[in-house]
């Protein structure tokens, strides 16, 4: 199965298990990149997969820092 290089609203909130609603958002407020196809108002968006697998890989290194700072004896 090929990868779709723009995924749904629908398709990302299930990648970070989320509520649609929250991808939505995440959009308006410019914290994600999304474009829309179409010139209506109500045209649907698609995102970059190359945008989610980068928040992606961002989300899990901050993870890990927290992480290995967590397990760090205290000086």
């Amino acid at each position: 199965m090929m990868r779709s290089e723009f995924l749904t609203i629908k398709e990302t909130a299930a990648i970070f298990s989320v509520h649609q609603t929250t991808i939505r958002r995440a959009i308006k407020k410019g914290f994600l990149i999304a474009i829309r196809v179409g010139n209506g108002p109500r045209s649907p968006y698609r995102i970059s997969r190359k945008e989610i697998d980068a928040i992606h890989q961002s989300l899990i290194n901050e993870l890990a820092t927290k992480s290995r700072n967590k397990n760090e004896m205290p000086k």
